[in-house]
């Protein structure tokens, strides 16, 4: 996935679990530091990073996803039914139908974020 779409991924896996990215930024701090914040500046440092890393789309991929893969591990992300998706690409299915079902999973995920 691109950049783009790894920020939408992020944006409505954090709209399902109720969260908004305060609340993100604080449980990424938490684990990518392997500690509890001593002060609330820390966490808004990292709160102001994490807001401009979902807007830019200069943003490493392998940022963002490794953004996802805290989120997988949380506690309230294994109590939803949230599901992350996750591609892996084959070489068995030939590039146009590859792109088309793209196209119909993202009209999907669409639907799936409208109706909540």
């Amino acid at each position: 996935m691109n950049t783009n779409e790894l920020q939408e991924v992020i944006k409505g896996t954090i709209d399902g679990l109720g969260w908004k990215i305060p609340k993100l930024a604080e449980v990424l701090y938490i684990h990518l530091n392997d500690e509890e914040p001593n002060e609330e500046e820390s966490i808004r440092k990292f709160y102001e990073k994490l807001k401009g890393q979902l807007k830019r789309p200069t943003t490493p991929p392998e940022v963002l996803e490794q953004y996802i893969n805290v989120i997988r591990t949380h506690p309230d992300y294994q109590k939803c039914n949230t599901v992350l998706p996750q591609y892996i690409p084959g070489h068995r299915i030939s590039s146009n139908i590859q792109s088309g079902m793209k196209r119909i999973s993202k009209n999907i995920t669409k639907g799936l974020a409208n109706d909540l």
